[in-house]
């Protein structure tokens, strides 16, 4: 039976006052099914319904059901090669299952039908709470279930999204909890959306203890960042390296000249070299043209955007020069990586 006798080194849930979506604490038990997308995040799947099981554990009662589910009923492959057993096609989901969680990876709407959206929709329509994790929101949005609202979007995902659809908000957090909608950005996240999902239908002692069971020692908010910070992405404390990162980040539409950079780094271009050298192993200029070029190969992937439209939005002149640059970095032309 679960109890309380925790330390004050338990994990702090600063913002689950502020967490209380009304469909769960409406009963005494929560029902939540995934469906599965072909090629889902396996690991994103285990962080939502592993903390299910270990807060029921702990709890010593039923205090949620979870179910997975798929288009068909049939088992659906994961991103690692894995089959997973469903136990419901979505058409034929049990109605006490009132929160649908869409579970999904690279290139989701791939493994989707005008059926899917049709059933995601009749949902909808019938006042169930719909969430989606990693992509999922691409489905969602696809099934014209996101117009004028936020969602949470993988941040390698965003951009593609934000282009797809951008009559809708994305918001740059890790996960989300709202009236009828929940979405977390995949990974840990959604590990971190299920503890707070607990902890407001049941209290924060027991999401502290589930977590603990995983040995999860910082539990974040909804407002951290989906991505490590630039001074632990670039291993450097070196805060000039810092901000010229930073305005490449911001400036990928409508590249900078390193030089401007090295000016409001209120540096010298030689220095500024230097440290890139030092730090991060290639020249600026390098690193910000693989900046604008991952961008690309992200938009060229989830989007339909033409070629010529993405070089431009990437900051590229040409389509003949954002071709060439394309494949000298990644061995294959954008059209043929699109393919």
């Amino acid at each position: 039976m679960f109890n309380s006798d925790m330390t004050d080194s338990s994990p702090e849930f600063d913002t689950l006052d502020t967490f209380q979506p009304p469909r769960f604490g409406q009963s005494d038990v929560v029902h939540i099914g995934f469906l599965l997308i072909p090629d889902f995040s396996f690991f994103a799947l285990a962080c939502c319904s592993e903390p299910l099981r270990v807060a029921n554990r702990l709890a010593d009662k039923k205090l949620f059901t979870f179910t997975f589910l798929s288009e068909d009923g049939s088992p659906v492959k994961a991103s690692n090669g894995i089959p997973f057993d469903t136990q419901y096609s979505i058409a034929d989901c049990p109605d006490e299952y009132q929160t649908v969680v869409v579970i999904s990876g690279f290139n989701p709407l791939d493994g989707c039908s005008d059926t899917l959206y049709s059933e995601l929709r009749r949902l909808a329509a019938n006042g169930a709470s719909l969430g989606c994790v990693d992509t999922g929101a691409h489905i969602l949005a696809r099934a014209g279930l996101l117009q004028g609202q936020r969602t949470v979007v993988h941040w390698e995902a965003s951009s593609g999204f934000q282009e797809n659809y951008p009559t809708i908000q994305v918001v740059p957090e890790r996960f989300m909890i709202e009236e009828n909608r929940v979405s977390a950005a995949g990974g840990l996240s959604s590990l971190d959306m299920m503890l707070n999902i607990i902890g407001a239908a049941h209290g924060q002692e027991l999401a502290t203890a589930v977590a603990e069971q995983f040995t999860y020692t910082h539990i974040q908010s909804a407002e951290d960042a989906q991505r490590m910070s630039l001074r632990g992405r670039l291993s450097t404390t070196n805060k000039r390296l810092i901000r010229a990162v930073q305005l490449m980040e911001k400036n990928l539409t409508m590249p900078l000249s390193i030089h401007e950079i090295a000016q409001r780094c209120e540096t010298s271009v030689r220095e500024l070299e230097r440290l890139f050298k030092n730090d991060v192993g290639t020249p600026p200029k390098r690193y910000y043209r693989k900046l604008r070029l991952d961008k690309a190969r992200q938009l060229l992937r989830q989007t339909d955007m033409t070629v010529l439209d993405i070089a431009i939005s990437c900051g590229f002149q040409s389509a003949a020069y954002f071709s060439s640059a394309y494949r000298k970095d990644f061995g294959i032309s954008p059209s043929k990586d699109r393919e």
